[in-house]
């Protein structure tokens, strides 16, 4: 898959799935901020700065390669996507909070993330410009997130319930695909399967996850709050550190984590689904 190709494939795979998150909004989801504005404050905080702590700490304690680091780096500092969403509702959480978390973090990640790269893109090779970067991921993130919410909102036709419905699904498959499609540029990821960078990623995932638990929890929130944080600081977009790597830094080497992070995350994501539906049968 040649290089110009994945510079087209990645941004439109990664504006449809933000198009199926504004499917998601409403401005409602804006307003219910003022109605717990700790909740949002304390778990933005936890995503947006205590999740880059962590990963700079993995970055030097378990002296990663650059390739893997940078690549845990971006990961770090993508926001939340349809799939914390998606699992939070299947965990039992609380799916309002959730998306209201995803949709702030949308807005401001375009903004911190090309500010924050420089901590760990120290060579002047891989320094993105800043205000392109901010451009090509407004055009990519918060155009497509408004468009679709625009549409929700004025659109109330019977079909275009329909449609929200089937783009909802589709969202986690053009994942699949955006994986698929950098994974033939990069073909070496196979080989990092069980290496350091699994371990960086999963360690990542979980660590956040325990983060935004622990977190919850001083802030006093309920089980159904540190199930949502916990999902929304572990849980990150790999599409949008994919979508940096490739086509902002042009390094296709640099999605690695991100593709094994896409793969890996699964795995504890999956596990607290399984507890969730277990202990409610359970319950019943």
């Amino acid at each position: 898959m040649s290089q110009a190709m994945l510079t087209i494939i990645l941004p439109l795979s990664l504006a449809w799935m933000m198009y199926c998150v504004g499917l998601t909004l409403k401005l409602d989801d804006f307003k219910r901020i003022r109605s717990f504005p700790l909740k949002i404050t304390a778990g933005l905080i936890t995503q947006l700065i205590g999740l880059p702590i962590i990963a700079y700490g993995f970055i030097h304690f378990l002296e990663l390669p650059e390739p893997i680091a940078i690549g845990l780096w971006l990961l770090a500092l993508a926001p939340g996507g349809a799939s914390s969403n998606t699992i939070t509702y299947l965990s039992g959480g609380d799916t309002a909070l959730s998306i209201s978390m995803t949709a702030l973090s949308s807005l401001i990640i375009p903004f911190s993330l090309p500010l924050m790269s420089p901590f760990v893109l120290t060579d002047a090779h891989l320094v993105m410009p800043i205000k392109m970067a901010i451009l090509q991921l407004v055009v990519v993130t918060i155009l497509p997130t408004t468009i679709g919410m625009v549409m929700r909102a004025y659109i109330s036709a019977i079909w275009f319930k329909d449609f929200i419905k089937v783009s909802g699904k589709s969202a986690l498959w053009v994942l699949f695909f955006t994986v698929f499609v950098t994974l033939l540029a990069n073909l070496s990821v196979f080989e990092q399967l069980f290496s350091i960078a699994s371990v960086a990623v999963l360690s990542l995932c979980i660590c956040g996850g325990a983060l935004g638990a622990i977190v919850a929890k001083i802030i006093g929130g309920d089980n159904t709050v540190i199930k949502t944080f916990s999902i929304e600081v572990g849980i990150q977009n790999a599409g949008t550190a994919i979508f940096v790597a490739v086509v902002q830094l042009q390094r296709p080497d640099l999605a690695v984590t991100p593709l094994l992070y896409g793969i890996l995350m699964n795995i504890p994501a999956l596990m607290l689904i399984y507890w969730h539906k277990s202990h409610k049968e359970i319950t019943i």
